[in-house]
């Protein structure tokens, strides 16, 4: 990927993280619907601190899945308590999966690319001419601490107008 797309990457990533707190806002109270079709909250108890944190990502949705291209640390976290997530207003509990093994990653980020033409611009890794994510470029990310992160609803879901 060329110098200036990685840039951009992580412009959009470093924006993304400043505006959190608007966006937990908005994504908490009746407005939700503006940012939700896109973005959700993930709740969840801090491994270390046992405090609770809530934090937006966006999301692909398969199905009863929920697919995220997580950066950062927050998904460390998920192994120690339950989560939950904030889908088009209403907290769902959640069954977390951190993948980390790169066919696992390719073969998720793959179906997230399909679904969503952003993804690659705000993760960086191009997508290639088989719809799977460039080698190189996952590899890069996956040494800066990328993983994707599979949620699983517990209950069905089939009243959520999610597209």
């Amino acid at each position: 990927m060329n110098r200036m797309a990685v840039t951009l990457s992580r412009v959009l990533q470093w924006l993304s993280r400043m505006g959190s707190p608007v966006v937990r806002r908005v994504l908490s109270g009746r407005s939700h619907s503006l940012l939700s079709r896109q973005l959700l909250l993930v709740g969840f108890t801090g491994r270390k601190t046992g405090r609770a944190y809530t934090t937006p990502v966006s999301y692909v949705r398969d199905r009863n899945e929920l697919l995220i291209a997580g950066g950062g640390k927050w998904w460390k976290n998920l192994g120690s308590a339950p989560a939950s997530v904030r889908l088009q207003g209403c907290w769902l509990p959640v069954t977390p999966e951190v993948i980390t093994e790169p066919e696992g990653m390719s073969d998720i980020l793959a179906r997230m690319m399909a679904a969503n033409p952003a993804v690659p611009v705000f993760t960086g890794i191009r997508r290639g001419e088989d719809g799977h994510p460039n080698p190189e470029d996952l590899e890069r990310e996956r040494r800066r601490g990328f993983v994707v992160v599979r949620f699983r609803l517990q209950n069905q879901v089939s009243d959520l107008r999610v597209a």
